[in-house]
């Protein structure tokens, strides 16, 4: 699904195919070291090798063509964690 800029989109764990050239997914939710909550998301094939990046509130990531930026992790190590992100371009 193709995105306009400002919209926002929910990965919580596992697979979300709303992405444009995704899917993006949830794969780990954690407090780091510092305090800050973390998560761990899986995406397509143009992450690889690794297919995953580790995120923190206000990093960025992007998937065919859009880039996200993390607004939100919320319910860091629960099984209801996730984060929301919202398209900057």
């Amino acid at each position: 699904m193709a995105h306009e800029v400002g919209a926002q989109e929910k990965i919580t764990y596992g697979r979300n195919d709303r992405f444009d050239g995704g899917p993006v997914g949830g794969g780990r939710f954690w407090v780091d070291e510092d305090g800050r909550p973390a998560a761990r998301i899986g995406g397509p094939l143009e992450w690889r090798p690794s297919g995953m990046v580790d995120v923190h509130v206000g990093d960025t990531f992007s998937v065919g063509g859009q880039t996200w930026k993390i607004t939100e992790i919320s319910e860091a190590e629960t099984p209801n964690a996730y984060l929301l992100c919202v398209r900057v371009s």
